[in-house]
């Protein structure tokens, strides 16, 4: 059976080629389709989508207008994606190694209980304490990971999706699956993660110049929303179940839950965390207000 490759794109035209160009060398001979999800780009991304569609058959350019990749993922899974094997997702600004989606395959093989399998970073600084933590906690990438078909249409029927907003959909996906696509508490259904081993992604690494300190900033930032959407989201599927998911993140931020987060101690992440908490609490106030 054909695999399906969601590439994740937003403002990306620069490094989605790259992306496109190494797709063959990690299907290693497997028949694939690719859908490129841009969503709400403001460079040229939705044109070279469109260029390399036109040139290959195999390669499918949707639009979305919600520049938001949660919203994304549910519209891939839930409106695009069909019947396939498997589901390779794959961010637009990495590139998958050579035979990764082979590898990727192989794991569901070898783990036939698992749901997901999660590929390792070839590349970056961090990349070995980075592939220990997802060893350790069989935790997804969002950079590179891959559904199983049947997992997919699990997703579909039970109308399972990704609050739209929310930062991080490989933890909030790595989080269903190990609670066995139901939430609560018992997230202890590791072997629903495979690890392929030989699977991994590569990227650029950030440099000393004005654009990538621009990017650190803006990634510092997404990551201090995301710690605390950890913190309120979890609380509330575990309590909840998956039904307690929401259609969108900004209706957990309340004056109420939002009242015992504190920021972060470590000198990276202090300041950030000091201003973010303070942009929350202020959204909220002015969504209270408004009602």
């Amino acid at each position: 059976m054909v695999w399906s490759v969601c590439i994740f794109a937003h403002n990306e035209e620069r490094l989605l080629p790259q992306c496109l160009k190494a797709l063959d060398a990690a299907a290693a001979g497997g028949e694939y389709v690719v859908h490129i999800m841009e969503n709400g780009s403001s460079d040229q991304t939705a044109s070279v989508a469109r260029t390399f569609a036109a040139a290959d058959p195999r390669i499918n350019a949707h639009h979305l207008s919600l520049g938001d990749k949660s919203n994304a993922w549910n519209e891939y899974v839930h409106r695009v994606a069909g019947d396939a094997e498997m589901h390779v997702f794959i961010d637009g600004d990495v590139r998958p190694s050579a035979n990764s989606f082979k590898a990727l395959n192989e794991a569901f093989k070898a783990a036939p209980q698992s749901y997901a399998a999660a590929a390792l970073p070839a590349t970056g600084r961090s990349r070995k304490s980075w592939a220990a933590r997802l060893f350790l906690n069989s935790y997804l990438s969002g950079n590179l990971y891959a559904v199983r078909g049947t997992a997919a249409r699990l997703i579909r029927e039970r109308n399972i999706r990704l609050p739209i907003g929310s930062v991080g959909e490989d933890g909030i996906l790595s989080y269903l699956m190990l609670t066995d696509l139901k939430g609560g508490r018992d997230d202890s259904h590791k072997e629903r993660i495979a690890v392929a081993t030989d699977a991994f992604f590569e990227f650029d690494s950030l440099q000393i110049n004005a654009r990538d300190l621009q990017i650190y900033r803006r990634r510092l930032r997404r990551y201090s929303r995301r710690y605390f959407q950890t913190q309120i989201l979890y609380a509330m599927l575990k309590e909840g179940g998956v039904g307690a998911m929401p259609e969108k993140i900004e209706s957990i931020y309340t004056p109420q839950s939002l009242a015992g987060l504190r920021p972060r101690l470590d000198p990276v992440n202090y300041f950030v965390d000091r201003e973010m908490l303070k942009r929350l609490r202020a959204e909220a106030a002015s969504r209270a207000g408004a009602r």
